[in-house]
């Protein structure tokens, strides 16, 4: 028969099992698992007649070749004595068995191996692109490019955790450095993503900026930009110092280190100006493209180069999600798969980076193969005359300004999508 687990040890149970192997964290038994530190345990306190005594403190602290300060920390605040350390160690020795081992999902290792070829053979066209349409690669690329190596590293990374040190997702099968390894790989992660987002919006923008003297929309690309930049900021600062100390998980500060901030709401926060965001830059380029284009097929094809960046909004809203399911589950037994956060997170990411090269290869089939978006001859002819003006343009900077209020320098939809 199956044994059922209360809430209140499934907390036991979690709380233990980290405060166990937190307490071998600098000594040779750091690289053992909770489970079998606690069954140990149970079978030396066996042999001890009063736990509460500092001299089985400090034998204790011997066996699992751990500091005697520490063992007598945890004994007397967190579990009041060391007999009642026995008693939850022989509760909890009880119920892991009943947890089973669950695992990380399995699907993020090839998902992100199909997205970094995508997205590598996307931004390969994209430069392509670039130096057959306009001859050279600008500031903005080489700024997406930062933000790509940033985003595969980081996913190397994921896939290494995922599959190595936290493959198995419960605490109780999880050693101290395996833990370590987890918090370190998360507050990386956690930086990186708030740099990789900026830069992949910064890049957008100084397009934008670049393309045009037309005050308005300058304006809106810089007022964005500032948005941009300050809630980046607030993530990018928000997890790196929650905690004070910075990094509470080391050392005794395990104990009593203080996390003023609310992850969660950072996360609401943040996620809800950057989806904010994500539509402004959709919008930006369309009074100018509405403007400068007169034919209903041409103003489609031009919202619908901007709005494949949606898609990358999308994505964003169902990271939100799936971070809120798995923080606030409820489900007894079940720790947090990781893997989903991790694998939207990585989409999301890679799909900015994608949405943001569409223009670039919409100008290289309209270069090279017209007929694939529907083009005449004639309109094909248009179209690449606007896309020489427009690298003109740049090649000869955007001071310039119509004499004609209102009006703007560039002739060409030829813009980034949003992220």
């Amino acid at each position: 028969m199956e044994r059922s687990i209360s809430a209140d040890e499934w907390m036991y149970t979690q709380n233990l099992c980290r405060i166990i192997t937190w307490m071998t964290s600098e000594g040779k038994k750091s690289n053992i698992i909770a489970s079998e530190l606690v069954s140990t345990t149970q079978e030396w306190l066996q042999s001890v007649q009063n736990a509460s005594t500092p001299a089985a403190a400090a034998d204790y602290a011997k066996f699992l070749d751990a500091s005697e300060e520490w063992v007598e920390i945890v004994w007397a605040n967190f579990f009041g004595s060391g007999e009642s350390y026995r008693q939850f160690i022989a509760l909890v020795n009880d119920v892991i068995p009943a947890l089973g081992h669950p695992t990380q999902s399995a699907h993020f290792l090839p998902l992100f191996i199909v997205l970094t070829i995508i997205t590598t053979a996307v931004f390969a066209l994209r430069i392509y692109s670039r130096l057959k349409v306009g001859g050279y690669i600008r500031a903005y690329d080489w700024i997406i490019l930062a933000g790509f190596i940033i985003t595969l590293a980081t996913g190397i990374m994921r896939a290494y955790i995922l599959t190595g040190p936290v493959h198995y997702r419960g605490v109780w099968d999880q050693s101290w450095d395996d833990y370590n390894s987890l918090e370190s790989s998360s507050l990386a992660n956690n930086i990186c993503y708030p740099v990789v987002v900026f830069l992949v919006k910064a890049s957008l923008l100084l397009f934008y900026y670049q393309l045009t003297a037309w005050h308005p929309l300058r304006w809106a690309t810089i007022i964005t930009f500032g948005i941009v930049t300050c809630n980046s900021l607030a993530l990018l600062f928000g997890y790196t110092f929650r905690c004070i100390p910075v990094l509470g998980w080391k050392g005794l500060n395990f104990l009593d280190a203080y996390c003023p901030v609310t992850v969660w709401k950072l996360e609401l926060g943040t996620s809800i100006v950057n989806i904010v965001t994500d539509v402004v830059i959709w919008l930006i380029p369309l009074p100018m493209i509405f403007k400068i284009i007169h034919t209903p097929t041409e103003r489609i094809l031009g919202v619908l180069t901007f709005g494949v960046g949606a898609l990358a909004c999308v994505c964003c809203g169902m990271r939100l999600s799936v971070m809120h399911n798995a923080w606030f589950s409820n489900e007894v037994g079940k720790p947090m798969d990781s893997s989903i956060v991790a694998t939207w997170t990585q989409t999301e990411l890679y799909m900015a980076i994608i949405c943001s090269s569409v223009p670039a290869i919409r100008a290289l089939i309209i270069k090279k193969a017209p007929k694939i978006l529907g083009l005449t001859e004639e309109q094909a002819a248009a179209a690449s005359m606007d896309l020489e003006k427009s690298e003109d343009l740049e090649k000869k900077g955007t001071s310039r300004k119509k004499s004609e209020a209102g009006s703007v320098d560039v002739n060409s939809v030829d813009s980034p999508s949003p992220v």
